[in-house]
């Protein structure tokens, strides 16, 4: 699992329901993308941090959602490329 911190707890976990290939993890180090079904992880999501949880809406597969330890909730329009912070 090439990418991924080390010795690290997952808390969140989301595949993108048109590719199974591709999976995101939410961590305390941030947010991770797999496009190899999770051999390699980049990390992606604007340096957000102390991440809780992550999921994809599955009708609108573009749109997908963070939370943070803190309970801030962010949303993506465009598959977890930008973050906007929920008001």
């Amino acid at each position: 699992m090439g990418g991924l911190p080390t010795n690290r707890t997952v808390n969140g976990f989301a595949v993108y329901p048109e590719n199974s290939k591709i999976m995101f993890v939410a961590m305390r180090d941030g947010l991770f993308k797999s496009t190899d079904a999770g051999v390699s992880w980049k990390g992606v999501g604007n340096g957000l941090k102390n991440l809780a949880a992550v999921t994809i809406n599955p009708k609108k597969p573009n749109e997908m959602y963070l939370s943070t330890m803190d309970g801030t909730i962010y949303v993506s329009a465009d598959a977890g490329m930008k973050w906007k912070k929920q008001q």
